[in-house]
C-alpha cells in the first residue's frame, strides 16, 4: 500500500510539473504589447477598438509627414502615454505608443524615471547605444530612451515592425 501511495505521488507531481513547464511555454510572448488599468492593446490592432479600450483621450492631432502628407497618420493623447496611428489598407491601426510619464509601464514593469540598470535587468537582450536601448519580440519592438546623460528612462515607446 506504501508504495502505491508513493507511486501515486510522484505521478502527481510529475504531472504537476510538466503541466507548469507547458503553460510557461504556452504563455511564452511572440510581441509586445500594452496594458493600462487592465486593458490590453497590441501593436497593429485596429484604433477604434484600442481606444475604446484605453478610454477619452485628452485630445488628437493629424500627423504630417514631408515623405507623405496624406494625413492618414494621428496621434491621440493621454497623460501618461500617446498612442499614434496609420492607415493599413482600409483600416487605422496602432502603429506606435510612447509612455511619457511614469503613470504607465511595460507589462515587465519599466517606466519613466527607472534606470539603465533596471531596463538590462527587465530586458537582458536589449542592444544599447548612446542612450537609447531596443529590444524586438516579434513584430514588435520597444525603444527605451534613457536621455543624453544615459541616466534615466525619459520615455518608452512601442512600435510595429510589420510591414
Amino acid at each position: 500500500m506504501r508504495l502505491l501511495k508513493g507511486i501515486v505521488r510522484t505521478g502527481i507531481a510529475v504531472a504537476l510539473t510538466a503541466s507548469m513547464v507547458f503553460g510557461a511555454y504556452a504563455a511564452e510572448k511572440t510581441a509586445y504589447s500594452f496594458t493600462y488599468e487592465k486593458q490590453q492593446v497590441k501593436l497593429g490592432e485596429e484604433a477604434k477598438g484600442a481606444l475604446k479600450k484605453l478610454g477619452d483621450y485628452n485630445s488628437d492631432k493629424i500627423l504630417t509627414n514631408c515623405a507623405d502628407d496624406s494625413g492618414v497618420d494621428k496621434v491621440y493623447i493621454y497623460d501618461a502615454f500617446d498612442v499614434y496611428t496609420t492607415k493599413s489598407g482600409s483600416k487605422e491601426i496602432v502603429n506606435e505608443i510612447t509612455l511619457k510619464t511614469s503613470g504607465a509601464s511595460t507589462e515587465e514593469g519599466l517606466k519613466v524615471g527607472d534606470t539603465p540598470e533596471r531596463v538590462k535587468s527587465l530586458y537582458s537582450s536589449a542592444k544599447g547605444s548612446m542612450g537609447l536601448y531596443t529590444v524586438t519580440l516579434g513584430d514588435t519592438s520597444l525603444v527605451i530612451d534613457c536621455g543624453f546623460k544615459d541616466d534615466k528612462v525619459v520615455s518608452i515607446t512601442y512600435q510595429y515592425t510589420a510591414k
